[in-house]
């Protein structure tokens, strides 16, 4: 019977590990977009007389700090793939992988059983919050810091067990190495108390390297940073952070996700919403009754993992959850395996059945979606690449303005430099694309620093017809009359 257990939990180990390639491996073939180029061309910033510590700690996209998160896999990437995303993608899969082993053997320490880390390790990973970061590179910070965050707190659990001196050493550094990807890991040392005040209480001292990392962290980083007082990044605390949590919630279970995804009855979606809901809470009430307070840690890993981002009113996005559900995963895994009677074990099944059911579409479909963007991001550029070759033939010398990019192709094209690599140089845009929707960094991060003229270095240029315009929005390519009224 033991070896039948044994060999039910290491089957359900390799298949949770499994289901990383079987569903995120056409990540592989995904193009950077978006953010990506912007992080590609810190490269640029080296050659422009940047340093390299420069590019890893300067506050950068709202003020933030992530060396580990974006800037050192970017930097690499660029330098030795060029416009290659294959390998930040394969990154991403790898380190995934392990997250799913640090989920199983984590909760194989909490939970008691390793059928029970394997069951959640599986429902973890097809949850749809965990799509972005895999096929999207500039989220693979989300990847990288779940997978410190783990390492810290399995470390954290084997210092508790064993008392020595390297898993104390193991715990500092990869909490140090989790700070490092992404902000969200200060949630590590709530984490770690939460852990204490309910299964070790003797052991408060152990709160403390953790809590002195975090505190010298927020210090140096107030004292770097400025926290944004408006936009998307801008901290809000009002009533609507409850519909914030409300919001990670439903999206977590599945079926309010399946609905956004798929369509179907939106009565019935919120109410199997409420029905796991309440199984949830059904389970924490029972096993609290019986002093087993695992599934309410499992709740709490939730609320605290996802505590900074919830006055985060103006960019919410599902990857926020990505660590965050992993504690919503270790209490369903417990609840199918501990369940004490048929009556509580089919409610627990019925309940994963209801999960697997909505989140593996819905995953699958936000996974095709972001693919789709990134097919079409590839076209737009091999198609502006194709209309910059008619230009030069057409004008083979002088200056050529292009006007009707977008922000993608601006960034790809002319920032991180994939025109010039092909050949083709003396392309600019005008002094107004930045009214027209390209956003315009400084000079340094661009491959050529004379990306945009002056206004006045534009409209002689133009004048004297040392320079000519062509819109580019549309194929095939169309001149345009030269005007100085920017």
């Amino acid at each position: 019977m033991e070896k039948h257990r044994c060999a039910t939990a290491t089957g359900a180990a390799l298949a949770a590990v499994a289901l990383v390639p079987t569903l995120y491996w056409p990540a592989l073939h995904a193009t950077y977009r978006i953010d990506d180029y912007a992080w590609l061309s810190l490269a640029n910033t080296l050659v422009h007389g940047r340093g390299l510590l420069w590019a890893l700690f300067s506050p950068q996209a709202q003020g933030t700090i992530r060396p580990l998160g974006e800037r050192v896999w970017f930097l690499v990437a660029s330098i030795l793939f060029g416009s290659n995303p294959a390998p930040l993608h394969a990154l991403a899969l790898g380190v995934q992988a392990l997250n799913v082993m640090l989920v199983i053997d984590v909760g194989r320490r909490l939970l008691g059983s390793p059928l029970a880390a394997a069951i959640a390790a599986a429902l973890w990973i097809i949850n749809s919050t965990l799509v972005e970061p895999m096929v999207w590179a500039s989220a693979v910070n989300e990847v990288v810091f779940t997978c410190f965050f783990l390492l810290a707190f399995d470390a954290f659990l084997r210092w508790l067990d064993s008392g020595k001196r390297v898993w104390l050493l193991a715990h500092v550094a990869a909490f140090i190495l989790a700070l490092g990807a992404l902000e969200l890991a200060v949630t590590l040392p709530a984490v770690v108390a939460a852990y204490l005040l309910l299964f070790r209480r003797g052991k408060w001292r152990a709160l403390w390297p953790s809590m002195a990392i975090v505190l010298v962290y927020l210090l140096v980083h107030f004292l770097a940073v400025r926290l944004p007082p408006d936009g998307a990044y801008a901290l809000r605390f009002h009533w609507g952070l409850a519909g914030n949590f409300a919001h990670y919630w439903a999206t977590v279970l599945g079926p309010q996700e399946y609905y956004r995804t798929h369509g179907g009855c939106g009565a019935l979606a919120r109410f199997a919403t409420f029905f796991l809901s309440a199984a949830i809470l059904l389970w924490l009430a029972v096993r609290s009754r019986k002093n087993d307070w695992l599934p309410t840690f499992g709740l709490l890993w939730f609320v605290i993992a996802l505590a900074p981002a919830l006055p985060l009113l103006g960019h919410v996005t599902a990857y926020y959850a990505f660590l965050p559900s992993i504690g919503l995963a270790w209490l369903a895994g417990g609840a199918v395996v501990h369940a004490p009677a048929w009556p509580a074990r089919s409610l627990a099944l019925a309940c994963v059945v209801i999960y697997v059911l909505c989140e593996i579409p819905s995953t699958i479909f936000v996974r095709n979606w972001a693919l789709d963007r990134s097919r079409d991001t590839a076209r737009r550029e091999a198609r502006l690449q194709e209309q910059v070759r008619e230009i030069r033939q057409r004008q083979p010398g002088g200056a050529v303005f292009l006007s009707g990019l977008d922000m993608e192709q601006f960034w790809w094209g002319l920032c991180y430099g994939e025109l010039y690599r092909e050949g083709f140089s003396d392309l600019h845009v005008l002094p107004d694309a930045g009214e027209h929707g390209v956003p315009i960094p400084p000079r340094e991060w661009c491959y050529s620093e004379d990306f945009q003229y002056s206004r006045e270095k534009t409209r002689r240029m133009l004048t004297d017809g040392e320079a000519h315009v062509y819109d580019v929005s549309k194929s095939p390519p169309k001149f345009v009359t030269p005007s100085t009224s920017f």
